[in-house]
């Protein structure tokens, strides 16, 4: 039971309705979904990401300090990785529609935890590349998965909403695995480093158990395309594939987070080093609680491509304030880079919301999996190549680079809306019949 305005002490200070931590924690709450199947599946997004964000936060102290990598040979590797991965996306989308998302996503937890549980047995480069390729082959592919079944265990009628639920559930288990592992680092000694992969590999393996209490409603089959080609037709659709390409170039937001940005404050700035963990901070605080406020109206096509020219303006909001932090003081360029930072997040949110939006408002629902998978290249092709292509062609330019991403994210933007409009009727076949 909430508590109500009766309740509150006679003497107690005012606050305006709607603000205040009880107000924040009570919109989280009317959050959560309300079916049995729902909250299942909240629970193993949590699980999966909090098993996930403690490998990620240490994962570069495991192949390092551990299996003895070079920082080189960790790179290439997970470059290789990413490849393997791009290619086993989509067909592994296509057996989710042909054999159920929950069984498929089960296949792939379980995989997954397999090839982390070998990880503490690699000890040089090949074996690491191997291991590392059987991890990259399902990781993209779990994506779309997750949010078909995000979309299937909706009860309230709003994908879009449903996957923004799902969305801080992942996030707030990032945000605390990330202190879990900070604490690891902090106080256990390098041999210690091995649990970040024997939790991660807990994490896929509850979380796959508990998707065998997931009981999805089995999407109709029997319109799903058989003819030869039929396989083809999302890479037909024009339209679908430039929808994939705007969403993969207003993706570059993860990328920036998580390499460009981080060493443009170091290397370019004279802001202090822990202004980038601040900045994460600010990106996670935000995540959990605007990602839901921000998602509403995103089930319509419309408004979906409308939040992503708002999130193609506010990331180039963020790289020209960024690239105005060159030549300033330290406090002048860390009061820039922690609007940018918030300009950023709101990019992220709004990217998210109009692509999920996008993607569920063009995918038939017979096929949904696979073309969920197809439209999901993009923001995959970015995540793979962003990193090298950012600071090339943005950090290692200059506040030039910057501003030249800005234009293409504004411009990206700006476009997405118009690719939205369905397709106009050829004359012909709205015109009355003769007489």
């Amino acid at each position: 039971m909430e508590p109500s305005d009766e309740l509150t002490p006679p003497h107690a200070p005012s606050r305006p309705p709607g603000q205040g931590p009880s107000a924040w924690a009570r919109r989280l709450a009317s959050g959560v979904p309300q079916g049995r199947a729902a909250r299942i599946f909240l629970l193993v997004a949590f699980v999966d990401a909090a098993g996930r964000g403690i490998f990620l936060a240490g994962s570069a102290l495991f192949y390092t300090q551990v299996i003895g990598l070079t920082n080189a040979q960790v790179g290439l590797g997970l470059s290789i990785a990413g490849l393997v991965g791009l290619v086993c996306a989509v067909p592994i989308g296509w057996l989710a529609d042909r054999f159920g998302d929950g069984p498929v996503l089960v296949a792939l937890q379980l995989w997954r935890a397999a090839a982390f549980l070998v990880y503490p047995l690699v000890d040089d480069f090949r074996w690491f590349l191997v291991v590392a390729c059987l991890v990259g082959a399902v990781e993209w592919a779990a994506m779309p998965i997750i949010q078909s079944v995000a979309g299937a265990t909706s009860e309230e009628g709003s994908m879009v909403g449903a996957m923004a639920v799902v969305a801080v559930a992942r996030n707030s288990a990032y945000a605390l695995s990330a202190l879990a592992a900070t604490a690891v680092i902090t106080w256990a000694s390098p041999r210690a480093y091995v649990a970040f992969v024997f939790v991660n590999a807990l994490g896929f393996l509850v979380s796959g158990i508990l998707l065998l209490r997931l009981r999805l409603p089995r999407r109709a089959t029997d319109h799903m395309p058989r003819e030869r080609g039929a396989k083809l037709l999302p890479f037909k659709d024009v339209r679908f594939v430039l929808l994939s390409l705007t969403n993969g170039i207003l993706y570059a937001h993860m990328p920036i987070l998580s390499v460009a940005f981080p060493l443009w404050i170091v290397t370019r700035t004279d802001a202090p080093r822990a202004l980038v963990g601040v900045a994460l901070t600010i990106n996670t605080v935000m995540a959990v609680l605007l990602q839901i406020r921000l998602s509403k109206g995103g089930d319509e096509l419309r408004r979906a491509g409308r939040k992503q020219r708002l999130a193609g303006l506010a990331l180039a909001v963020f790289c020209l304030l960024v690239a105005c932090t060159r030549s300033v003081d330290g406090v002048t360029a860390t009061a820039l880079l922690l609007l940018a930072a918030v300009a950023l997040t709101l990019g992220e949110l709004w990217q998210s919301a109009g692509g999920w939006g996008i993607s569920y408002g063009l995918a038939p629902e017979a096929q949904r999996t696979y073309y969920l998978s197809v439209y999901q290249l993009g923001a995959t092709g970015v995540t793979v190549a962003g990193p090298a292509v950012l600071v090339m062609a943005v950090v290692d330019v200059g506040p030039a680079g910057w501003i030249g991403l800005a234009a293409l994210l504004a411009l990206t933007g700006l476009v997405t809306p118009a690719l939205t409009r369905p397709p106009r009727r050829r004359a012909a076949a709205a015109a009355a019949p003769a007489d």
